[in-house]
């Protein structure tokens, strides 16, 4: 007998989404004929909140026990789809040196490495290599993402509906399977959709998604919704800067002391002369939507004063550079774990990949793999992912 073809779903097209998506489309033809593959992503595009948002950069051994071998995954896949696609040019992959930089501005004292000449050295204390020689490297995310989110398109079966919301999931009432899933598109038309298969990538949203989806489903839901569930998000805000000349292939997370100010900014100068500042996070409720995220101008202001100390002749918007993005996203929280979740239920189709906190773009496109082996296999073969289920 013919196996019954597979209709599988992804809910959200940020980076776990979008690569799942991705490595999926790689598998597609394994599965019974007439599988499709669709991605719902509510937003306008691919990489709307999080995934779009943040600093891109990637470390190869900072990771705790839970994530290490996730960690080292998705590092070498980072590698091989930049020497695939040339990522170099598409999305800014490159290998970075990483420094803990201590500056003290009411302090001259010249510690600081003379490669490292768009930084105003004169008082920096202190500076020590925290990566580099390959253990850490960088990626601008939304290029990224787009570009996944474009070669899994190449593929047959393969669809992604941007602006379309999935607002429900029906599991089939003898075998407790998905079996349909209810989407809305942005005029608020709905639509019932065959789904055997459901993988709930929605970052910070996963919570709600998790608890709402199966509301008026009959069968027994999977426990693995009760981990979802406690996946939230906490606000944190971000600027890129142009900076008035080249910067160097440099991420700096710094501890800055200025006037009576203190504050620990991490910096991140990208391959196209942009340099992208992110610090501090705060707790104002995740809105519904992610077009409805806007930036504390407040917070974003001290990112700005912070670079131009930092840097007073790169990153000075009184000397030549220019604000690109003043921003503000939700890190993706597993607040009933404090590590991602990533984990399945064969029988139910239900799926879950979120919580990946700081580290999703890191993390990203090796969970998108082992959601593929999941979703595909029933089982991980290419990371030991055991404490994120």
């Amino acid at each position: 007998m013919t196996a019954p073809a597979r209709h599988i779903s992804i809910v959200g097209g940020g980076i776990i989404g979008v690569s799942s998506l991705y490595y999926l489309s790689r598998a597609l033809s394994r599965l019974p004929a007439g599988s499709t593959l669709n991605l719902y992503e509510a937003g306008q595009d691919v990489a709307p909140a999080a995934s779009g948002k943040s600093g891109g950069f990637l470390a190869l051994d900072w990771h705790g026990t839970a994530t290490a071998d996730l960690a080292e995954l998705s590092f070498r896949l980072h590698k091989e789809l930049a020497d695939e696609f040339s990522g170099r040019e598409k999305w800014g992959y490159r290998e970075v040196e990483t420094l803990s930089v201590k500056f003290d501005s009411n302090r001259s004292r010249s510690k600081g490495p003379a490669s490292l000449d768009w930084v105003d050295g004169k008082h920096v204390s202190s500076s020590s290599t925290m990566g580099g020689n390959g253990t850490t490297a960088q990626v601008t995310p939304r290029p990224l993402v787009r570009h996944l989110a474009s070669e899994a398109l190449k593929v047959s079966g393969v669809s992604i509906h941007k602006a379309t919301r999935v607002v429900a999931a029906e599991l089939d009432a003898a075998s407790g399977r998905v079996k349909q899933i209810k989407v809305r598109n942005a005029h608020g038309s709905e639509e019932d959709v065959e789904s055997t298969d459901l993988i709930i990538a929605a970052g910070p949203w996963t919570g709600a998604l998790a608890s709402s989806l199966f509301s008026n489903s009959e069968a027994g839901l999977p426990s693995l919704l009760r981990k979802a569930k406690k996946i939230g998000g906490s606000r944190a805000h971000s600027v890129v800067i142009q900076g008035s000349r080249p910067t160097t292939a440099h991420c700096l997370f710094t501890d800055m002391r200025y006037g009576n100010k203190a504050a620990a900014p991490e910096v991140y100068a990208r391959e196209d002369g942009t340099v992208y500042i992110c610090g501090g996070s705060d707790e104002v409720i995740l809105p519904e939507n992610e077009s409805d995220i806007v930036p504390d101008l407040k917070a974003t202001a001290k990112l700005i004063e912070q670079a131009a100390v930092l840097s007073p002749d790169v990153l000075n918007v009184d000397k030549g550079a220019k604000v690109k993005a003043e921003q503000a996203c939700y890190l993706p929280i597993s607040e009933g774990t404090g590590s991602p979740v990533i984990t399945g239920d064969a029988k139910s189709g239900i799926y879950i990949a979120a919580g990946h906190s700081c580290w999703g773009i890191t993390l990203g496109v090796g969970t998108g793999k082992v959601v593929q082996e999941l979703v595909t296999d029933g089982k991980v073969s290419s990371a030991d992912i055991r404490m994120l289920q």
